[in-house]
């Protein structure tokens, strides 16, 4: 039988730690470019949504939960939502832990916060090289622990 790998090192691609990525490719360098533009909520809008229709009411206030909980961390850190970098992902997910057991911080948040980055590194329209929640994967506890979550599912 031929399983998915389970370790966020052999989804991560090229870059295997945060201090593997040269300074011009760090998703910070980008900060001008997503000024202003809630990148989140126009992939919900015309990449999730349209892929899930019909979308219910409870999905959609569930987004909103995941939404909001992730933009305002990022605003606290001060950085766009679409610019984490893997400390970004490991507070949020240190906080996620304090109130949610390791299945619901990843059935109901990290999951949809993976693929909105995932979704960004592969368009062409966005500059993303490595996805931030695989590196705090790889490189914090808290985050492997909601990471791990993932791995039983498989």
């Amino acid at each position: 039988m031929n399983r998915k790998p389970t370790s966020p090192e052999a989804h991560a691609g090229i870059f295997q730690e945060y201090g593997d990525i040269p300074a011009r490719y760090r998703l910070e360098t980008y900060t001008q470019h997503y000024d202003g533009v809630d990148t989140l909520q126009r992939y919900y809008d015309e990449v999730y949504y349209p892929a899930h229709e019909p979308v219910s009411d409870w999905m959609e206030e569930q987004i909103d939960r995941v939404a909001t909980s992730w933009k305002n961390h990022m605003a606290d850190r001060n950085r766009h939502h679409a610019l984490a970098t893997p400390e970004d992902v490991d507070l949020w997910c240190q906080d996620l832990l304090e109130f949610c057991s390791p299945k619901t911080s990843y059935k109901s948040y990290f999951r949809r916060i993976y693929n909105f980055y995932n979704y960004l590194q592969d368009s062409h329209q966005h500059p993303h090289l490595y996805n931030p929640l695989l590196l705090a994967a790889i490189e914090y506890d808290a985050t492997y622990r909601v990471w791990q979550y993932r791995v039983k599912l498989r």
